[in-house]
């Protein structure tokens, strides 16, 4: 039951929709079925941008990784991330690592990948806001909301460095004589020697290969602009400038990042709405790119990641049986 929670209430979001904004959903819909078959091309560049620059970022984390299969174990662990509501994150981790294994990949590569593709993100994320909404809150003209933003991404972005030292001081730190059984694990564990080599780990990747990785993750972003921008323009979205669609962008993804759901699923719609109504789109215009940018950000890599999963299970061999056919 706790797994369908998230699908409940995407559910719940478009019953009452349908129920209290019946007119601007057929709206909406008419729009979207009069949308000509060369519209759809800009749309499908954009999925295509979107998929190519997540996989070149993965890649780029994951040395002896090539885009083809960055593309495969992405695509994969989001459809299981975004598919499941509750836990579905932690399924396509699990997804990705049994995929490198089998590819070969060493143990240690494979954590430095996961932690480089969880920290740099997150980095991103928190920065991008700081980055376009610092000038109007020195000038004194964004809004409290966006003020907030900025204060609260300045302070992420400046405890990220000291994330690891914290959770390794947390975890190494003595627990009451009474739990006898998690000083054992601790000690068994070690968590200095863990969190020092991945720290160690994580440096070192970040000094051979910066350049790609923060060029990779700047081509997420600016392919996840890309599909929400073109969903506004195929949607034939007026009183939208090119700025205001910037800061929307930039904030919906700090509602993405603190949703507890994988994806942000409802929760991220609902905010992108509200943030394009702010810029003064209309509500039929707001709701309507939302829709289509989330189906090439959210809902597309599902069917996208369940074929290439599909593929991977029926044609993948391990690295180990390979090695074997060439002898």
């Amino acid at each position: 039951m706790r797994k369908a929670i998230g699908s409940l209430f995407i559910l719940a979001i478009v019953i009452s929709l349908a129920v209290m904004q019946r007119s601007v959903l057929l709206d909406i819909w008419q729009r979207l079925i009069d949308l000509s078959l060369v519209s759809l091309f800009p749309l499908a560049l954009a999925a295509l941008l979107m998929i190519v620059a997540r996989g070149a970022f993965l890649a780029a984390c994951s040395p002896g990784i090539n885009l083809r299969q960055a593309i495969s174990a992405d695509q994969t662990a989001l459809a299981a991330g975004y598919g499941i509501a509750l836990g579905g994150g932690l399924v396509g981790t699990g997804t990705r690592i049994h995929m490198f294994t089998r590819w070969g990949i060493p143990h240690s590569t494979i954590a430095t990948s996961i932690v480089a593709t969880a920290v740099v993100p997150a980095f991103s994320t928190w920065s991008l806001p700081v980055a376009v909404l610092v000038v109007p809150v020195v000038l004194g003209t964004a809004t409290s909301t966006e003020v907030l933003v900025v204060i609260a991404g300045a302070l992420v972005v400046s405890l990220l460095g000291r994330f690891a030292s914290w959770s390794r001081l947390l975890l190494a730190r003595k627990v009451s004589s009474r739990f006898t059984r998690t000083q054992g694990i601790i000690e068994r564990f070690q968590p200095t020697a863990f969190f020092q080599e991945m720290r160690t780990d994580l440096i070192e990747l970040l000094r051979r290969r910066w350049a790609p990785i923060f060029a990779a993750s700047l081509g997420t972003l600016v392919a996840g602009f890309c599909c929400m921008w073109t969903a506004s323009v195929v949607f034939d979205v007026s009183g939208l400038t090119f700025s205001e669609a910037v800061v929307a962008f930039s904030l919906v993804r700090v509602v993405i990042a603190l949703s507890p759901i994988p994806g942000g699923a409802g929760i991220a719609e609902l905010g992108l709405i509200a943030l394009l109504e702010q810029a003064g789109v209309s509500v039929i215009d707001a709701t309507g790119t939302t829709l289509l940018y989330r189906f090439l950000t959210w809902f597309l890599p599902m069917i996208v990641g369940s074929l290439l999963w599909w593929q991977y299970s029926r044609t993948d061999v391990p690295a180990d049986s390979r090695e074997h056919l060439h002898v």
